[in-house]
């Protein structure tokens, strides 16, 4: 159960951290320096601790292209619904 919810948090903190950089302030990382919204830890850093935690990086990695694929998709479906106005 230990595990099961610390990756729960740790996709939670991915998903949040995958927003668009448009929609918040970015600082660098706490780990790696790369630009991170709120200078919190990174996706991919979260994504790093996921993989270690479930000691499955392509579980993760499909799982984090599918949130890509998500967002653009949400992206396309409000730029339809703009234009219909």
């Amino acid at each position: 159960m230990q595990t099961q919810r610390q990756a729960t948090e740790l996709m939670a903190k991915i998903s949040y951290q995958l927003r668009s950089p448009a929609s918040t302030t970015m600082a660098p990382c706490k780990s790696c320096q790369r630009p991170s919204p709120g200078g919190q830890p990174c996706a991919q850093c979260l994504a790093e601790e996921l993989m270690r935690l479930i000691d499955n990086r392509g579980a993760v990695m499909r799982w984090m292209a599918s949130l890509a694929t998500l967002e653009e998709d949400q992206a396309t479906i409000m730029a339809m619904a703009k234009s219909r106005q």
